[in-house]
């Protein structure tokens, strides 16, 4: 059997990276307008991809430092396991995390938020560096409220 270089690399590049946005569910669910008045930063347009499990993800860079990726990823299905799992490891130790007035459960930990749909979650990872200032759940709420919406469509 003959390997092919570019046909690995290719492949290799796809696993790490993510498949290209066409390949995906629409997981670009929020708007950098929708991100920045939730967060008080500037994010460029979300890139489509897969996540480690095949779930939709969407990565947003942000303006001022486009290493530094505030992440969207839909799961589809699984999503309670998924939220029960989040939000036990999450609230371990800390104050209430819970979020009331969206989806049938919602959480907000000041990095990460989540919210449960039926059997869909949708998460938003690095959310606010430890270091910046914190973020008014409020605005998490108004964030999780569009991105929900939309996934419904």
């Amino acid at each position: 059997m003959e390997i092919r270089p570019l046909r690995v690399l290719t492949t290799l590049l796809l696993v790490t990276m993510g498949v290209p946005a066409g390949a995906s569910a629409a997981a670009c669910l929020v708007t950098p307008e929708e991100l920045r008045a939730a967060t008080g930063r500037e994010f460029i347009a979300g890139q489509e991809g897969k996540a480690a499990d095949g779930s939709a993800l969407c990565t947003y860079a942000e303006v001022a430092a486009p290493t530094r990726k505030l992440a969207l990823n839909v799961i589809a299905s699984r999503g309670k396991a998924a939220y029960e799992s989040r939000v036990r490891l999450l609230s371990m130790g800390k104050k209430e995390i819970g979020l009331k007035g969206v989806g049938d459960a919602a959480y907000f930990n000041g990095t990460a938020a989540g919210v449960l749909s039926g059997d869909k979650l949708i998460t938003l990872s690095n959310v606010r560096r430890a270091s910046a200032p914190e973020i008014a759940p409020e605005r998490i709420v108004t964030l999780l409220q569009a991105a929900l919406g939309r996934a419904a469509k």
